[in-house]
């Protein structure tokens, strides 16, 4: 326990402590009511601060495409973003300690150069113990019955590629619904974030939405 304490607590681990610590933090006030358990359940800016929604292509592809299809690969806008969070600080923080005590000389500059692969490798684990969990948050995130929703306009709160599912905000007398949407539009590649678009259909396994850019007539 000694050895525990005092490698949590060097140097080199303590990035990885206070990535866990801020996590532990939350749950903390959500457990004590000061925080809804959505308080800090921000959206994850897939745009990532560029204006994707320009043309950018490289060599034919998007690098908008590309960064939503990494952050959904890795189930972001799946499953909440502080559940992430907490389970990836936490995966980050047992591997970084094992590996600082074993494997590394105690440094910060060791810490800043495998801080990236220990993200990757603590990623791809957290997206295999969470996408069980993808159909739970589904039915939760779809409060009202399917009907409900067809016919009616939302926002993307993600973008919406072609052959990949967003998530949308739809309204309804006030309260905000939130639902796992794919595009109806085969010769659309994407549909930007912030977009309003158009409930059409609903999936046969009820999972999701099928959404349209253009109004329903």
């Amino acid at each position: 326990m000694t050895e525990l304490l005092y490698q949590i607590f060097q140097p080199a681990n303590i990035i990885y402590t206070i990535l866990l610590g801020l996590s532990i933090l939350y749950w903390l006030f959500v457990s004590l009511g000061a925080v809804d358990l959505d308080g800090l359940d921000f959206d994850v800016d897939i745009d990532a601060d560029i204006d994707i929604d320009a043309d950018i292509d490289v060599e034919g592809t998007s690098i908008g495409g590309g960064i939503s299809g990494i952050l959904s690969f890795f189930n972001f806008g799946k499953i909440p973003f502080m559940i992430l969070f907490s389970l990836c600080s936490l995966i980050m923080w047992m591997i970084g300690i094992w590996f600082n005590h074993n494997v590394g000389n105690g440094t910060v500059l060791f810490t800043i150069m495998t801080f990236i692969p220990i993200l990757f490798v603590s990623l791809t684990i957290c997206k295999f113990l969470t996408t069980p969990l993808i159909p739970v948050f589904e039915k939760m995130n779809t409060g009202a019955e399917p009907t409900d929703y067809i016919g009616l306009e939302a926002t993307l709160l993600l973008p919406l590629l072609k052959e990949g599912k967003s998530q949308a905000e739809v309204i309804i007398e006030g309260d905000t619904h939130r639902i796992s949407v794919k595009s109806a539009e085969e010769k659309l590649d994407k549909i930007p974030k912030g977009s309003t678009i158009y409930i059409t259909d609903i999936s046969k396994d009820k999972s999701y939405y099928l959404v349209s850019h253009k109004e329903i007539k």
